[in-house]
């Protein structure tokens, strides 16, 4: 007869136990307001004022070509700044991102031509990767044409770590949210959706601030 292997058994309970959190915290995550207090320490006051430009920070590029829904949410927010008169200019940031063929910032400027935005008035930067590398490279352009403050538009979980990132780039920033649907996450489906979001914003704000980049 044989003998359970001692080996297989504590894994077999170590995988049991791994179940069983993760079960736990799909349920903590799905149906209690973890994803409210989690977006806490990341919440930013909104300030719309006018300033010398709107950015635009991009959100990714699906199938290689169409903006995901967070990038135009972004876009058409950025859009209505700019048609209020807040900023003589709008600049749509964002390079080439996983496997796309065009970049995020050129993407956004096509669907701003079909809404009528005058193609003088747009400003492209292509070459970010990242939201450090947005905020270095808008900075450089921003400073050939002598401005220094920015409407900032962004995701509502993304606009801390972006709002430091612009700030410590020398602007000065008053953050406009994109549709900021995390702050009403109710069902249980969308509050799934938010929480790897939030903790790859904590992740990414440890970061910046070891390497030294807010």
């Amino acid at each position: 007869m044989a003998k359970n292997h001692p080996t297989g058994r504590r894994f077999l309970l170590f995988a049991t136990l791994i179940l069983w959190v993760a079960l736990v915290l799909v349920l903590a995550v799905a149906f209690t307001p973890l994803t409210h207090f989690m977006l806490r320490p990341l919440a930013v006051q909104e300030e719309i004022k006018d300033a010398d430009l709107v950015v635009v920070l991009g959100a990714g590029v699906d199938r290689g070509r169409y903006l995901t829904l967070v990038s135009s949410h972004r876009m058409v927010r950025g859009i209505q700044l700019y048609l209020e008169g807040r900023a003589r200019k709008i600049l749509f940031s964002g390079g080439l991102v996983g496997r796309a063929s065009v970049s995020e910032a050129a993407v956004m400027n096509q669907e701003a031509g079909r809404l009528r935005v005058p193609p003088a008035d747009i400003l492209l930067e292509k070459k970010s990767k990242n939201t450090h590398d947005q905020a270095v490279e808008v900075k450089k352009i921003a400073e050939l044409l002598e401005m220094k403050s920015i409407l900032l538009v962004t995701s509502y979980s993304h606009m801390k770590r972006a709002l430091m990132a612009f700030e410590h780039a020398g602007f000065k920033v008053y953050p406009a949210f994109a549709d900021p649907y995390e702050k009403y996450a109710e069902d249980p489906l969308t509050r799934l959706a938010i929480f790897p979001k939030l903790l790859h914003e904590y992740g990414a704000i440890v970061y910046y601030k070891a390497r030294g980049w807010i």
